[in-house]
């Protein structure tokens, strides 16, 4: 399946590890673009695996959009399997938030 990231997931991400350097001196921008290198990839291969994932358990926003959740690197996604008029499902993910931040 196809995966389509929405702006907000980039938002999210990017504002992260902002914050995470600014606060931890020892966090270095190598270190956080590798870390974001992984979370794109692990997002990019949500398209083979995203039937596998559980409906998420604990934020109420997405319990109530019936959202999917998987968790990479620290981070929580939702996401749904949309499947398009001509039958073909692709994944769309809606949101992130790193499990520090998680509730």
């Amino acid at each position: 399946m196809k995966v389509f990231i929405d702006k907000k997931v980039h938002l999210q991400i990017e504002e992260f590890y902002e914050a995470a350097m600014a606060h931890h001196i020892t966090l270095d921008e190598a270190t956080v673009l590798k870390k974001i290198d992984r979370l794109y990839d692990a997002m990019e291969s949500l398209g083979t695996y995203a039937n596998i994932y559980p409906i998420a358990r604990l934020n109420a926003d997405w319990i109530s959009k019936g959202y999917q959740e998987f968790i990479c690197e620290d981070f929580h996604f939702a996401y749904q399997i949309y499947t398009k008029e001509d039958g073909e499902q692709i994944v769309r993910i809606h949101d992130a938030v790193h499990s520090l931040l998680y509730h």
